[in-house]
């Protein structure tokens, strides 16, 4: 149902949103996150919605919460324009430190993200700098401690729905080595300059 639903986007129909609401049914966040990346393809800002569904989809450890928002793809007259890449960390007081040390620890790795969502280990990393690169990763990480903790990757605004979810899991997993069992991850509804 799905490559049905993707030559139905590619060929303008009308009846896009039902092949791709019928191959999402019971399919889990995989066939979301596809969907998505689908529509981001297509340069179609369907694509926002569908993400922010594949957000909620996703299994998360109690305690923890990922809001729907969390990289936002922005969408202007009806077409996906650009992504933020920034994510804020609420948690108890006391967790703060742990929180900040699972952001420091993800950092490293944020950077070896690919746009279609692979996590590179050092090694593959290096290697693939030496061979010459087919992937497009971040430029820079950087974490802000201040008052809500917060990460932001530099992607010069691309809208990449796999590396958004290789950043969601990469923090979660973070978070989790850090010990913090409650928290709530989220992209600020404000633009913010880097």
């Amino acid at each position: 149902m799905f490559e049905t639903a993707r030559a139905a986007l590619a060929e303008g129909r009308d009846d896009v949103q039902e092949l791709f609401d019928r191959a999402a049914a019971g399919a889990g966040p995989e066939m979301l996150w596809r969907i998505t990346d689908a529509f981001v393809g297509a340069f179609d800002g369907r694509a926002a919605g569908w993400m922010s569904r594949a957000i909620e989809s996703s299994e998360v450890a109690e305690g923890i919460s990922v809001h729907p928002g969390t990289l936002r793809i922005v969408v202007d007259h009806g077409y996906p324009v650009h992504q933020f890449w920034d994510i804020e960390v609420r948690s108890s007081a006391e967790d703060r430190p742990a929180v900040v040390a699972a952001l420091n620890a993800a950092e490293p790795r944020l950077m070896r993200l690919t746009d279609d969502g692979r996590e590179l280990s050092a090694t593959e990393w290096e290697v693939a700098l030496e061979r010459g690169v087919d992937f497009y990763s971040p430029n820079y990480a950087a974490v802000d401690p201040g008052p809500v903790p917060r990460i932001w990757l530099d992607c010069k605004d691309a809208v990449m729905p796999f590396m958004s979810r290789a950043f969601i899991r990469v923090l979660l997993e973070e978070l989790d080595s850090a010990g913090v069992r409650q928290a709530v991850l989220s992209t600020d509804p404000r633009p913010r300059s880097q």
